[in-house]
């Protein structure tokens, strides 16, 4: 008599709002992954363009729909994650992809090990420019190299269960730059994670976004996170100031120093081969993945 194991569900909370030049590409790399298991929390701010037609097209998606104003990103985010039924949950803002295989991948780890979340590198693209970047490596990243200094977490590349789910208090809805750090800060203290070598999200390079409208408010929000996660975690100023000190050569060597030579490593590889690895992911990320710009409905050939 042979037993099946029941296969994580997923949830992929996408906050939006005005995201009709790239939802489509957004929604098609979540289908493309497979439909069967798979739900998505549309949380709109009450969009004025054809951001909910093209939620409407993707039918093979099972949609939830949250259409009213919001205070902001972690606002609409905790709307959805309210909602969300998956095992477990991925916040993928409405211009990003989920990359080839990462539904797969996220659902073999949490199989094989003992983890409340899941995290890798990213890759970011310029549609513009045909670009394709590789992310700078946060392999190993710990709590306190989070918290201590500046590496973040990227959100399109972190899976996490939906039962560790923590959220933000009213006074974090006003960031705009670093709601994501203050999110995953939260999120992942004293959880255990593990981090694959697959990309598991790519990030959409494009004019507008919140790092350069909100850039002269940078410096303030960075601060104000660091306070409301001392104040959560009950660590004073001074011994904050303390444990940056003391732990400082240990992130530089780890998470600077080594992640440097790596990258000076694929360089030289990337010339030794004229760069032919890169050059098929881009090809294929642009010809078979991504939807164009502007696109309103799925692909005809989709595999769900």
């Amino acid at each position: 008599m042979s037993s099946s194991v029941a296969v994580p569900s997923i949830s992929v909370v996408i906050p939006a709002y005005n995201a009709g030049p790239y939802l489509a590409a957004t929604l098609q790399s979540i289908l493309s992954q497979g439909a069967d298991g798979v739900e998505v929390v549309l949380v709109d701010g009450k969009s004025s363009d054809n951001t909910l037609a093209i939620a409407a097209a993707f039918s093979k998606l099972a949609i939830k729909l949250i259409s009213e104003p919001d205070r902001g990103q972690l606002d609409a985010l905790q709307k959805g994650l309210r909602v969300a039924s998956g095992d477990i949950i991925l916040w993928l803002n409405a211009d990003d992809l989920v990359m080839p295989g990462a539904f797969a991948e996220v659902r073999s780890i949490f199989a094989e090990n003992d983890v409340d979340f899941v995290y890798s590198d990213d890759a970011a693209f310029d549609e513009e420019r045909r670009g394709y970047y590789y992310g700078a490596p946060i392999r190993g990243l710990s709590d306190l190299d989070h918290f201590l200094f500046y590496r973040q977490l990227y959100s399109e590349c972190v899976y996490w269960k939906r039962s560790i789910t923590r959220y933000l208090s009213n006074e974090a809805y006003e960031l705009r730059v670093y709601t994501d750090y203050a999110f995953f800060l939260r999120l992942r203290w004293r959880r255990r994670g593990r981090w694959t070598n697959k990309r598991l999200g790519a990030f959409r390079i494009r004019e507008g976004q919140a790092s350069a409208q909100f850039s002269a408010r940078k410096r303030q929000e960075y601060l104000s996170v660091k306070k409301m996660h001392r104040d959560y975690i009950g660590m004073s100023w001074p011994t904050f100031v303390l444990a940056q000190l003391i732990y400082w050569p240990w992130f530089v060597t780890r998470q600077r120093m080594l992640p440097q030579l790596e990258r000076a490593g694929r360089r030289i590889l990337r010339v030794l081969t004229h760069d032919r690895k890169r050059s098929r992911e881009t090809d294929y990320f642009y010809s078979k993945w991504l939807l164009p710009k502007g696109s309103t409905s799925p692909r005809n050939d989709e595999r769900a």
